[in-house]
């Protein structure tokens, strides 16, 4: 049985789609990753239709516009108002909507609606930040974590290296590029190479190899004196 993985905002109105769902993006992901195994019949997502009114809805051809294999639900939304809020304004917002939506969608494919109360509560108790792993990999001597992590904005991800001790302790972490492309599966299904060249010595590309980021540190008695070298070969900007 397909099961429930990703969660898309939809405006008809095409002039403001491609803003709205760009900057919904971080909240509707992270909703997405928070969901338990929604099992279903026919479906792989839930696609909300955020609407001016429900009248609009009689005038939409649904099958133009819904994504295939997507189960969608209909809101009313001021997207417009959306637009004038503060980015952290809008996070708040965008959480609200996805969770609008997805308490509809639980309500008419029989879904216990708590489970979804639980998710927002997340969301809100991690302060509304989308940071999530694109890749990790041990050190040959097995002491330290190379983790290249997103921290997935209203405008942007940024992205960056944070090197940690076996224990989780974090030594210390580095923003290596931005990308206003806030399509989580823009970076999530590309090819990415990391690899600990030494124990002190890890270096992260893209599949091109044209770009490549190399850190080097050592580890002093005292934090502050962390060895830490960044060097950069390409447009470190994506």
């Amino acid at each position: 049985m397909p099961v429930i993985k990703n969660i898309e905002l939809y405006v008809p109105n095409r002039e403001w789609n491609w803003a709205f769902v760009r900057q919904t993006r971080c909240m509707a992901f992270l909703y997405s990753r928070l969901l338990p195994k929604l099992k279903t019949e026919d479906y792989k997502g839930i696609q909300i239709f955020c609407l001016k009114n429900m009248e609009e809805k009689q005038e939409l051809n649904v099958n133009n516009h819904l994504m295939f294999d997507f189960f969608p639900v209909y809101i009313v939304t001021d997207v417009r108002r959306f637009f004038e809020l503060s980015e952290e304004d809008k996070k708040r917002e965008a959480a609200a909507i996805v969770h609008e939506g997805m308490k509809i969608a639980a309500e008419e494919l029989d879904w216990d609606t708590a489970v979804f109360d639980g998710i927002f509560q997340q969301i809100k108790d991690l302060g509304y930040k989308n940071i999530y792993p694109l890749m990790k990999k041990s050190s040959p001597n097995r002491k330290y974590v190379c983790r290249i992590m997103c921290h997935h904005e209203v405008s942007v991800i940024d992205v960056y290296i944070e090197l940690a001790k076996r224990n989780g302790k974090v030594i210390k972490r580095e923003k290596l590029f931005c990308t206003e492309y806030t399509d989580d599966q823009y970076l999530l299904q590309a090819e990415w190479t990391l690899l600990w060249r030494l124990n002190h010595k890890v270096e992260f590309a893209n599949n091109t190899y044209n770009k490549i980021w190399r850190l080097t540190f050592l580890e002093k008695e005292k934090p502050e004196d962390l060895v830490w070298r960044m060097q950069r070969e390409g447009e470190s900007e994506q």
